[in-house]
């Protein structure tokens, strides 16, 4: 089976535009408010700098303070290397009028001999938040997962991110059997989804 799981992965990993070839795209696009969303998709090293810095800010945003309060604690070079790193995937979401207000990456990767996509990150602009993109970028995710004969989707969140742990469990997303035990003493949860056959 391992065998197997890093041919799935290696051959997921070297589409160049997966979401497209496949046909992955979620048919949602309008947020709760009504208003029109697009996304872009593409490999993090073909980031621009100015995109990457915007995505690294957002990310500084709306996390610092979580990973700065974390057992792993906030070590700037490293996310930005994990952010930019060359199995790094990024959907981005664009708003009405073509501005950034969000993104996902995700990696495939064997994890425990299960060949899986797993949601490295899932940042949305403060305004843009509680409107269906997260749920919108997830589901391209689901659908990308079951096209390349992925297991399942995983995700990391910490045990004290309330509205993380909320978005994952409403979208179906349940502890992993990898997820450390509730008296392992580690502050975060492993979450998973299963891919359903395509």
């Amino acid at each position: 089976m391992p065998v197997d799981a890093k041919k799935l992965v290696k051959k997921a990993s070297q589409h160049l535009k997966p979401v497209e070839k496949l046909d992955c795209e979620t048919p949602r696009s309008t947020t709760t408010d009504g208003e029109t969303i697009k996304f872009d998709y593409m490999w993090a090293t073909h980031l621009s700098d100015e995109d990457f810095e915007w995505a690294f800010a957002l990310f500084k945003a709306n996390m610092y303070e979580m990973y700065h309060m974390s057992q792993w604690g906030y070590d700037e070079n490293s996310k930005r290397n994990e952010l930019r790193a060359t199995t790094s995937r990024f959907i981005i979401a664009l708003n009405s009028k073509g501005e950034k207000i969000g993104y996902t990456t995700y990696r495939f990767v064997v994890d425990h001999n299960i060949p899986v996509a797993y949601c490295w990150e899932l940042q949305i602009l403060p305004d843009y938040q509680n409107k269906g993109i997260g749920g919108m970028m997830l589901d391209t995710l689901e659908r990308l997962s079951a096209k390349t004969n992925m297991t399942k989707v995983m995700a990391t969140v910490f045990l004290y991110n309330a509205a993380s742990l909320g978005f994952f469990h409403k979208h179906g997303y349940v502890s992993d059997v990898t997820c450390p035990s509730d008296d392992s003493g580690l502050d975060y949860a492993i979450l998973s989804k299963e891919t359903p056959s395509s």
